[in-house]
Protein backbone atom coordinates (compact mmCIF):
# COMPACT_ATOMS: atom_id res chain seq x y z
CA UNK A 1 0.00 0.00 0.00
CA UNK A 2 2.71 1.89 1.06
CA UNK A 3 4.24 1.45 -2.60
CA UNK A 4 1.50 2.18 -4.12
CA UNK A 5 1.42 6.03 -2.36
CA UNK A 6 4.78 6.98 -3.89
CA UNK A 7 4.48 5.98 -6.73
CA UNK A 8 1.04 7.65 -7.27
CA UNK A 9 2.71 11.11 -5.62
CA UNK A 10 5.77 10.56 -7.37
CA UNK A 11 3.60 10.46 -10.23
CA UNK A 12 1.66 13.56 -9.34
CA UNK A 13 5.06 15.38 -9.01
CA UNK A 14 6.50 14.86 -12.23
CA UNK A 15 2.89 15.55 -14.16
CA UNK A 16 3.12 18.73 -11.95
CA UNK A 17 7.06 19.90 -13.04
CA UNK A 18 6.64 18.29 -16.69
CA UNK A 19 3.09 20.42 -17.21
CA UNK A 20 1.16 17.47 -18.97
CA UNK A 21 -2.55 17.78 -18.10
CA UNK A 22 -3.13 14.56 -19.32
CA UNK A 23 -2.00 11.09 -17.77
CA UNK A 24 -0.36 8.30 -18.72
CA UNK A 25 1.14 4.94 -17.54
CA UNK A 26 4.52 4.98 -16.40
CA UNK A 27 6.87 2.08 -14.49
CA UNK A 28 8.91 3.97 -12.00
CA UNK A 29 10.97 1.68 -9.64
CA UNK A 30 10.03 2.45 -5.98
CA UNK A 31 13.90 2.71 -4.50
CA UNK A 32 14.54 5.32 -7.37
CA UNK A 33 11.96 7.15 -5.82
CA UNK A 34 13.49 9.80 -3.60
CA UNK A 35 16.53 10.16 -5.95
CA UNK A 36 13.44 11.29 -8.40
CA UNK A 37 11.64 13.41 -6.10
CA UNK A 38 14.94 15.30 -4.93
CA UNK A 39 15.72 16.19 -8.30
CA UNK A 40 12.46 17.49 -8.71
CA UNK A 41 12.58 19.66 -5.58
CA UNK A 42 15.54 20.94 -6.30
CA UNK A 43 14.28 21.96 -9.79
CA UNK A 44 11.36 23.69 -8.59
CA UNK A 45 13.51 25.49 -5.92
CA UNK A 46 16.05 26.83 -8.61
CA UNK A 47 12.72 27.89 -10.67
CA UNK A 48 11.13 29.64 -7.92
CA UNK A 49 7.95 27.38 -7.32
CA UNK A 50 9.13 26.67 -3.41
CA UNK A 51 5.60 25.77 -2.71
CA UNK A 52 6.05 22.33 -5.01
CA UNK A 53 9.53 22.54 -4.35
CA UNK A 54 8.15 22.13 -0.49
CA UNK A 55 5.68 19.37 -1.56
CA UNK A 56 8.59 17.25 -3.11
CA UNK A 57 10.94 17.44 -0.42
CA UNK A 58 8.72 16.82 2.37
CA UNK A 59 7.37 13.19 0.57
CA UNK A 60 11.19 12.32 1.26
CA UNK A 61 11.29 13.74 4.74
CA UNK A 62 7.54 12.00 5.41
CA UNK A 63 8.22 8.24 3.74
CA UNK A 64 12.08 7.52 3.38
CA UNK A 65 13.98 8.86 6.33
CA UNK A 66 16.62 6.30 5.84
CA UNK A 67 17.31 7.05 2.14
CA UNK A 68 20.57 8.98 1.26
CA UNK A 69 18.56 11.94 0.02
CA UNK A 70 17.00 12.65 3.61
CA UNK A 71 19.80 15.46 4.92
CA UNK A 72 19.20 17.05 1.19
CA UNK A 73 15.70 16.85 1.20
CA UNK A 74 15.31 18.12 5.48
CA UNK A 75 17.64 20.81 4.07
CA UNK A 76 16.01 21.67 0.83
CA UNK A 77 12.33 21.41 3.27
CA UNK A 78 14.36 24.33 5.89
CA UNK A 79 15.13 26.87 2.51
CA UNK A 80 11.11 26.06 1.78
CA UNK A 81 10.36 27.64 5.34
CA UNK A 82 12.64 30.34 5.33
CA UNK A 83 11.12 31.12 1.74
CA UNK A 84 7.48 31.03 3.45
CA UNK A 85 9.23 33.48 6.18
CA UNK A 86 8.71 30.51 8.95
CA UNK A 87 12.12 30.48 10.23
CA UNK A 88 11.45 29.10 13.64
CA UNK A 89 10.34 25.98 11.59
CA UNK A 90 13.52 26.45 9.47
CA UNK A 91 15.99 26.32 12.57
CA UNK A 92 14.26 23.80 13.55
CA UNK A 93 14.99 21.48 10.60
CA UNK A 94 18.37 21.93 10.76
CA UNK A 95 19.24 22.19 15.14
CA UNK A 96 17.21 18.25 14.55
CA UNK A 97 18.97 17.75 11.79
CA UNK A 98 22.82 18.82 13.35
CA UNK A 99 21.61 17.07 16.58
CA UNK A 100 20.68 13.45 14.97
CA UNK A 101 24.41 13.45 13.05
CA UNK A 102 23.38 10.69 11.02
CA UNK A 103 25.73 10.83 8.53
CA UNK A 104 29.25 12.71 9.80
CA UNK A 105 30.43 13.12 6.26
CA UNK A 106 27.21 15.62 5.92
CA UNK A 107 27.94 17.75 8.66
CA UNK A 108 29.21 19.95 6.90
CA UNK A 109 26.81 20.47 4.69
CA UNK A 110 24.37 21.14 7.47
CA UNK A 111 26.68 23.72 8.87
CA UNK A 112 25.80 25.80 5.65
CA UNK A 113 22.55 25.29 6.01
CA UNK A 114 22.79 26.90 9.76
CA UNK A 115 24.76 29.48 8.51
CA UNK A 116 22.73 30.79 5.59
CA UNK A 117 19.80 31.09 8.29
CA UNK A 118 21.47 33.34 10.10
CA UNK A 119 22.79 34.83 6.34
CA UNK A 120 19.25 35.33 5.71
CA UNK A 121 18.03 36.58 8.58
CA UNK A 122 20.75 39.71 9.22
CA UNK A 123 18.03 41.14 6.15
CA UNK A 124 15.29 40.87 8.57
CA UNK A 125 17.45 42.52 11.51
CA UNK A 126 18.69 45.07 9.29
CA UNK A 127 15.17 46.29 8.78
CA UNK A 128 14.31 45.92 12.36
CA UNK A 129 17.12 47.39 13.86
CA UNK A 130 19.12 48.44 11.40
CA UNK A 131 21.85 46.20 12.54
CA UNK A 132 22.74 42.86 10.26
CA UNK A 133 26.21 42.65 11.89
CA UNK A 134 25.45 40.30 14.90
CA UNK A 135 23.75 37.62 12.34
CA UNK A 136 26.47 37.96 9.35
CA UNK A 137 29.15 37.18 12.40
CA UNK A 138 26.87 34.01 13.33
CA UNK A 139 26.75 32.94 9.91
CA UNK A 140 30.95 33.00 10.06
CA UNK A 141 31.06 31.04 13.23
CA UNK A 142 28.79 28.38 11.16
CA UNK A 143 30.91 28.39 7.96
CA UNK A 144 34.26 28.23 10.03
CA UNK A 145 32.67 24.89 11.93
CA UNK A 146 32.24 23.85 8.48
CA UNK A 147 35.68 24.15 7.38
CA UNK A 148 37.02 23.08 10.85
CA UNK A 149 34.58 19.89 10.95
CA UNK A 150 37.64 17.01 11.29
CA UNK A 151 35.09 14.15 10.04
CA UNK A 152 34.67 15.04 7.19
CA UNK A 153 36.42 15.51 3.37
CA UNK A 154 33.90 17.16 1.88
CA UNK A 155 35.93 19.58 0.15
CA UNK A 156 32.76 21.28 -2.37
CA UNK A 157 31.01 21.44 0.91
CA UNK A 158 33.98 22.94 2.55
CA UNK A 159 35.20 25.21 -0.27
CA UNK A 160 31.69 26.72 -0.21
CA UNK A 161 31.95 27.54 3.61
CA UNK A 162 35.69 29.20 2.80
CA UNK A 163 33.78 31.41 0.31
CA UNK A 164 31.09 32.66 2.10
CA UNK A 165 33.40 33.77 4.86
CA UNK A 166 35.02 36.14 2.07
CA UNK A 167 32.23 37.34 1.01
CA UNK A 168 30.48 38.20 4.43
CA UNK A 169 33.42 39.79 5.66
CA UNK A 170 33.36 41.99 2.20
CA UNK A 171 30.11 43.00 3.29
CA UNK A 172 31.08 43.71 6.67
CA UNK A 173 33.89 46.08 5.00
CA UNK A 174 36.45 44.08 6.80
CA UNK A 175 38.77 43.70 3.68
CA UNK A 176 41.37 42.26 5.67
CA UNK A 177 39.81 39.07 6.62
CA UNK A 178 37.63 39.33 3.59
CA UNK A 179 41.36 38.59 1.63
CA UNK A 180 42.58 36.18 3.91
CA UNK A 181 39.15 33.92 3.62
CA UNK A 182 39.62 34.18 -0.45
CA UNK A 183 43.12 33.39 -0.38
CA UNK A 184 42.46 30.10 1.80
CA UNK A 185 39.94 28.93 -0.47
CA UNK A 186 41.98 29.37 -3.43
CA UNK A 187 45.14 27.51 -2.06
CA UNK A 188 43.14 24.86 0.07
CA UNK A 189 39.74 24.36 -2.30
CA UNK A 190 41.43 25.72 -5.78
CA UNK A 191 40.92 22.67 -7.92
CA UNK A 192 37.13 22.90 -6.70
CA UNK A 193 34.30 25.23 -8.40
CA UNK A 194 34.58 27.73 -4.78
CA UNK A 195 38.34 27.98 -5.28
CA UNK A 196 38.36 29.65 -8.77
CA UNK A 197 34.99 31.58 -7.48
CA UNK A 198 37.50 32.82 -4.65
CA UNK A 199 40.06 33.91 -7.08
CA UNK A 200 38.11 36.02 -9.61
CA UNK A 201 36.41 37.46 -6.02
CA UNK A 202 40.00 38.07 -4.63
CA UNK A 203 41.22 39.66 -7.74
CA UNK A 204 37.91 42.06 -7.93
CA UNK A 205 38.50 43.33 -4.41
CA UNK A 206 42.36 44.32 -4.62
CA UNK A 207 41.38 45.98 -7.75
CA UNK A 208 38.90 47.70 -5.74
CA UNK A 209 41.02 48.77 -3.61
CA UNK A 210 43.56 49.85 -5.38
CA UNK A 211 41.43 52.07 -7.65
CA UNK A 212 39.78 53.49 -4.23
CA UNK A 213 43.41 54.48 -2.71
CA UNK A 214 44.03 56.07 -6.03
CA UNK A 215 41.17 57.82 -5.87
CA UNK A 216 41.80 59.44 -2.17
CA UNK A 217 45.52 60.24 -3.14
CA UNK A 218 44.24 61.93 -6.30
CA UNK A 219 41.11 63.72 -4.03
CA UNK A 220 44.02 65.31 -1.67
CA UNK A 221 45.59 67.37 -4.37
CA UNK A 222 42.06 68.01 -5.64
CA UNK A 223 40.67 69.15 -2.30
CA UNK A 224 40.94 72.79 -2.24
CA UNK A 225 39.20 73.92 -5.49
CA UNK A 226 36.29 71.41 -4.45
CA UNK A 227 36.02 73.83 -1.29
CA UNK A 228 36.06 76.93 -3.22
CA UNK A 229 33.51 75.69 -6.03
CA UNK A 230 30.21 76.52 -3.40
CA UNK A 231 30.79 80.14 -2.65
CA UNK A 232 30.69 81.07 -6.54
CA UNK A 233 27.65 78.21 -7.02
CA UNK A 234 25.29 79.78 -4.36
CA UNK A 235 24.92 81.70 -1.45
CA UNK A 236 25.43 80.07 2.10
CA UNK A 237 22.18 77.80 3.72
CA UNK A 238 18.98 79.76 4.26
CA UNK A 239 19.33 78.88 8.05
CA UNK A 240 22.44 80.87 8.19
CA UNK A 241 22.35 84.30 10.23
CA UNK A 242 24.65 85.90 8.03
CA UNK A 243 25.17 86.98 4.62
CA UNK A 244 27.92 85.63 2.27
CA UNK A 245 31.44 86.93 3.22
CA UNK A 246 31.34 88.31 -0.64
CA UNK A 247 28.16 90.45 -0.62
CA UNK A 248 28.92 92.38 2.55
CA UNK A 249 25.72 94.36 4.01
CA UNK A 250 25.94 98.06 3.97
CA UNK A 251 25.89 98.11 7.77
CA UNK A 252 29.18 96.26 7.87
CA UNK A 253 30.72 98.97 4.92
CA UNK A 254 33.08 101.45 6.48
CA UNK A 255 32.27 104.99 5.52
CA UNK A 256 34.92 106.71 3.77
CA UNK A 257 36.60 109.55 4.67
CA UNK A 258 35.12 112.99 3.94
CA UNK A 259 37.01 115.10 2.05
CA UNK A 260 36.88 118.59 0.73
CA UNK A 261 36.13 118.35 -2.24
CA UNK A 262 33.18 115.52 -2.22
CA UNK A 263 29.87 117.68 -1.38
CA UNK A 264 28.27 114.29 -0.25
CA UNK A 265 30.90 115.30 3.18
CA UNK A 266 29.13 118.03 4.13
CA UNK A 267 25.77 116.89 4.84
CA UNK A 268 27.01 113.83 6.51
CA UNK A 269 28.47 115.97 8.61
CA UNK A 270 25.62 117.94 9.34
CA UNK A 271 23.03 115.32 9.59
CA UNK A 272 25.52 114.22 12.53
CA UNK A 273 25.71 117.74 14.37
CA UNK A 274 23.00 117.76 17.19
CA UNK A 275 20.34 120.63 16.84
CA UNK A 276 21.69 123.94 18.89
CA UNK A 277 19.71 126.75 20.14
CA UNK A 278 22.14 129.83 18.80
CA UNK A 279 23.73 129.26 15.10
CA UNK A 280 26.48 127.32 14.86
CA UNK A 281 28.04 130.19 13.24
CA UNK A 282 27.50 132.59 15.75
CA UNK A 283 29.28 130.09 18.44
CA UNK A 284 32.14 129.26 16.42
CA UNK A 285 33.10 132.93 15.50
CA UNK A 286 32.57 134.38 18.84
CA UNK A 287 35.80 133.24 20.37
CA UNK A 288 37.78 134.56 17.05
CA UNK A 289 40.47 137.22 18.40
CA UNK A 290 40.48 138.99 15.01
CA UNK A 291 37.15 139.56 13.44
CA UNK A 292 36.98 139.90 10.31
CA UNK A 293 34.01 141.74 8.14
CA UNK A 294 30.95 139.67 6.94
CA UNK A 295 31.62 138.80 3.70
CA UNK A 296 29.38 139.91 0.76
CA UNK A 297 26.53 137.65 -1.21
CA UNK A 298 28.34 136.77 -3.74
CA UNK A 299 30.55 135.49 -1.54
CA UNK A 300 27.94 133.05 1.01
CA UNK A 301 26.81 132.32 -2.75
CA UNK A 302 29.96 130.74 -3.75
CA UNK A 303 30.74 129.41 -0.78
CA UNK A 304 27.62 126.84 -0.59
CA UNK A 305 29.55 123.78 -1.32
CA UNK A 306 31.25 123.95 1.50
CA UNK A 307 31.19 123.50 4.84
CA UNK A 308 30.11 126.07 7.81
CA UNK A 309 33.40 125.62 8.78
CA UNK A 310 35.47 126.27 6.01
CA UNK A 311 35.85 130.49 7.16
CA UNK A 312 38.08 129.26 10.11
CA UNK A 313 40.42 127.21 7.59
CA UNK A 314 41.33 131.13 5.58
CA UNK A 315 42.24 132.93 9.05
CA UNK A 316 45.91 132.93 8.79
Amino acid sequence: MRIVKVVALLLLVTLIFCGRKQTQKQTIDPAAAPAKLLEYGNKFFEEGDYENAYIAYRLIYTDYPTSREYIDAVIGLARCYGKFDKYDKQFELLYNLLRENLIPSRVPDIYNAIAEFYENSAGVSAQLTGDDSLDYMHAIEYYQKAVQYPNSQDSLAKGYAQFKIGTLYEKLHNYPKAIEAYQNALNFYGHTTWGSRAETALNDLKARLQMRLEYEQSGSITAKPDTSAPSQAAPLPEDSPDQPLWQPSASDTIPPQPTMEHPSADTTKQSMEPPMPTPPADSTKKPLEHPVPPPSVADTTSAMPDTLDKPKLDIK
